[in-house]
C-alpha cells in the first residue's frame, strides 16, 4: 500500500482548516491489550516476529518530522515494503512541529507515532517532560554516545551546510566566487534581490548556519557579515522545501541553506544546481523519538528498530541523500560519488547543537539580532 501525505501538499496549497480535523484520528484511547503491553516496553530482546506481529495488527503509524516529504515517504517505502505497514507523514518546520505535538498532548488526542527533529534542545525538553517513552533499539550501541539521547532518541541522519545556486540564473563570474568562498560570493551585487534565507526562529538546521558565522566564526564573519549580507536584500522563508524548489527552479538565484543532503540529489537528478561549502560548516543531526502516548505503540517501536537498522539507515541515506553516523557505514552516496566538483568540509560543526546560549530566552536574543542585522541594513 502507497504511503500518505497527510499535511497539505505545497504545490497544492492545501492546509487544514484547523487543529480540529488533525487531530480526530489516531488518538490511543482505545489501545488492545497487546498495544498496551508494548507502549510499556523500554527494550525488545532478540527476535523481534513478535514485535512484527503486533505491528502488523495495529497497521499504520505517523510520523512527524521537518525533513522534505518527498524523501520520507522514498524512505518509508522500505518499512512498507518489508512489513506491510502504512505510514503517514505530517510535515511542517521544526518549531511549528513541536508546537503541534505539544498541543495534541494538552489535548489528550495524540496522533503522532514517531516524532523527528533536528533540533537537539527540543528532544531534550520532550525527554524531560515525558513526551517521549523510553525505548532502547537494538541496533544502538552502533551509534556515537555523543550523537544520542540515550534511551530516548536516536541518529537518522548527518547533514553538511552548504551555500547552493542556480547555475542558469547566476552569472559565471559570480558562480566562481561562490565556489572558491560560497559566503563571500553571496555579497556579489549581482545577486542583491536574488537570495533567499532561512529564518532562525524555526530553529533547528537553520539556525545552524547563523550561529557557525557569528557564534563559531565571528573573527571570519560575524554580525558584521550578516548586515553585509542584509544588504542584499534578501528574502526570507521558513521552509527547507520551498526554498529548494525555489532555486532549482529560477525564482530565486541563490540561497545560504543549500544542505548536500537537499541539493546533492537534484544536482544529480539534473537540475540547475551546484552548491559548496567552507570549512568548519555548521552540520545537522536528525534525531527520532517514540511519542509516549503514541496510538499505534508497537509500529513505532518496530519503526524505531527498523530505522536504526543496517538496512533502514541504507535506505535512509538513499532517499535523503543524508550520511549515516552509525559504525560500519561507508558514504557512497550517488552524489558524492558522481559529481566531479563534489567537496565534503573537512570539518563540520555540531556544538550549536549543545550550546546554551542558543536555547530559550538566548535563542529569542539571537533571532532579535539577526532580524536586526538582516532586516536593518539599508
Amino acid at each position: 500500500m502507497k504511503n500518505r501525505t497527510i499535511f497539505g501538499r505545497a504545490r497544492q496549497g492545501v492546509l487544514f482548516a484547523g487543529m480540529a480535523s488533525l487531530l480526530v484520528a489516531g488518538c490511543g484511547t482505545h489501545l488492545s491489550a497487546e498495544s498496551r503491553a508494548w507502549a510499556a516496553k523500554q527494550s525488545t530482546n532478540g527476535s523481534l516476529d513478535t514485535l512484527a506481529r503486533a505491528a502488523k495488527a495495529e497497521g499504520t503509524l505517523t510520523i512527524f518530522t521537518p525533513i522534505v516529504s518527498s524523501e520520507i515517504l522514498e524512505w518509508t517505502k522500505s518499512f512498507t515494503g518489508e512489513y506491510g505497514i502504512k505510514v503517514d507523514v505530517f510535515r511542517q518546520a521544526s518549531g511549528p512541529l513541536a508546537t503541534t505535538y505539544k498541543t495534541e498532548i494538552a489535548a489528550g488526542k495524540v496522533q503522532a507515532d514517531i516524532f523527528e527533529t533536528s533540533n537537539l534542545d527540543q528532544v531534550h525538553g520532550f525527554v524531560d517532560d515525558g513526551s517521549f517513552a523510553r525505548y532502547r533499539p537494538q541496533a544502538a550501541d552502533e551509534y556515537p554516545a555523543d550523537r544520542t539521547v540515550p534511551g530516548y532518541a536516536y541518529p537518522l541522519y548527518e547533514s553538511t551546510g552548504a551555500i547552493a545556486w542556480n547555475t542558469r540564473t547566476v552569472p559565471e563570474s559570480t558562480q566562481k566566487l561562490l565556489a572558491k568562498d560560497p559566503y563571500q560570493g553571496l555579497l556579489d551585487p549581482a545577486l542583491k534581490g536574488k537570495i533567499v534565507l532561512i529564518d532562525p526562529s524555526v530553529g533547528g538546521s537553520g539556525m545552524a548556519y547563523y550561529a557557525n558565522l557569528v557564534k563559531h566564526l565571528p573573527d571570519r564573519y560575524g554580525w558584521d557579515y550578516l548586515r553585509k549580507l542584509g544588504r542584499q536584500k534578501p528574502a526570507v522563508a521558513t521552509s527547507i522545501q520551498t526554498i529548494s524548489q525555489e532555486i532549482s527552479a529560477g525564482a530565486y538565484s541563490a540561497t545560504i541553506f543549500g544542505d548536500d543532503s537537499i541539493f546533492g540529489p537534484l544536482a544529480l537528478s539534473g537540475a540547475p544546481v551546484r552548491f559548496a561549502s567552507t570549512s568548519p560548516m555548521n552540520a545537522t543531526l536528525f534525531y527520532q523519538g517514540i511519542a509516549a502516548e503514541a496510538p499505534h505503540p508497537a509500529a513505532a517501536r518496530l519503526f524505531a528498530e527498523w530505522a536504526q537498522s543496517h538496512g533502514g539507515q541504507e535506505a535512509m541515506t538513499r532517499a535523503t541523500g543524508g550520511s549515516s553516523v552509525m559504525a560500519g557505514w561507508s558514504d557512497d552516496r550517488d552524489f558524492a560519488t558522481e559529481l566531479p566538483w563534489y567537496r565534503r568540509p573537512e570539518e563540520v560543526w555540531l556544538d550549536w547543537q549543545t550550546d546554551p546560549t542558543l536555547t530559550g530566552k538566548g535563542l529569542a536574543d539571537f533571532v532579535a539580532q539577526w532580524k536586526q542585522s538582516i532586516r536593518g541594513s539599508s
